[in-house]
């Protein structure tokens, strides 16, 4: 029997926050089991743990979706570093994970875990974001900053906007625009408490919206760094994420980012995980 459970990620509350499957040994699964498995969860996420590869990593981790596999593993570390401590599989502290030949560091608890990358984000040149802010049902007067490409990992399409601009966005999921750009970060800002109310969609990811994502959360510390949207350019500062609100699933994010003269080069986010179920698979192609 395959064991695993469902844990909530980035809130203290079952059923809200963002969900996602782990299975603490998946060693003697194939790719093929792996996907049935993910299929059986129907969840956006399954993270499979199995042996590391590389000198350094504490464990390895697959991630799959129910049409295939996620190279990066960003977003579920947080999930599967705090599943693993609570199992008993895991010491708590400094983990490092490895997933699609990327390492990430991970200071895991039982009852939720920090993420931390560090490098050279990723700064794409200045793109028109008129398709993507049509896409979302919003145009250019609906922008509040400087729109940008960016991100730890994987690059995201940033655009600030009003609230007003957030509360009534709608992602139109026929527009050919995902076909290019996959996301849409839409954000809106408030410099008193360092807080951004955030929605994400992502079509190009066959996920309409998405009720928290860490990888994002982490690009907005590249974006917030390159506005001067925090109160210096230099040193360690702390901000938060909101999202999921709007789907029935509220999430808190709690990041931080390192400035240099602007320019952002380590950041982290932070989640409390909740268990909310687990069980037991028959592997597949087995009666």
């Amino acid at each position: 029997m395959i064991a695993y459970e469902i844990v909530d990620m980035f809130t203290d509350t079952p059923y809200h926050g963002c969900a996602l499957g782990v299975v603490p040994d998946a060693a003697g699964l194939s790719t093929a089991d792996m996907l049935a498995v993910a299929r059986e969860t129907a969840l956006t996420e399954t993270a499979f743990v199995v042996p590391p590869g590389l000198p350094g990593s504490t464990y390895g981790v697959r991630v799959m979706t129910p049409a295939g596999e996620s190279p990066y593993g960003g977003h579920s570390a947080v999930g599967t570093a705090s599943t693993l401590v609570r199992a008993g599989r895991l010491a708590a502290g400094e983990a490092v994970q490895e997933c699609g030949g990327r390492q990430l560091t991970v200071i895991a608890g039982a009852d939720g875990s920090t993420a931390s990358v560090a490098g050279e984000p990723l700064l794409h040149p200045e793109w028109d974001p008129a398709p993507l802010l049509a896409a979302c049902g919003l145009t250019d007067t609906d922008l509040t900053g400087t729109p940008h490409l960016t991100g730890f990992g994987p690059a995201f399409h940033i655009l600030p906007v009003s609230a007003g601009a957030l509360a009534r966005a709608a992602a139109d999921l026929t527009d050919p625009v995902w076909a290019d750009c996959a996301d849409a970060v839409l954000l809106a800002w408030d410099p008193a408490s360092r807080t951004a109310d955030v929605r994400v969609f992502a079509p190009g990811y066959g996920m309409p919206e998405d009720p928290a994502c860490a990888s994002a959360a982490l690009g907005l510390g590249v974006w917030l760094g390159r506005e001067k949207a925090l109160p210096g350019t230099g040193g360690r500062h702390r901000y938060q994420v909101r999202q999921g609100t709007g789907l029935g699933r509220p999430a808190t994010l709690s990041c931080t980012v390192d400035l240099a003269g602007g320019r952002a080069h380590a950041a982290t986010v932070h989640g409390r995980v909740t268990a909310t179920a687990s069980g037991r698979m028959t592997p597949p192609g087995r009666p």
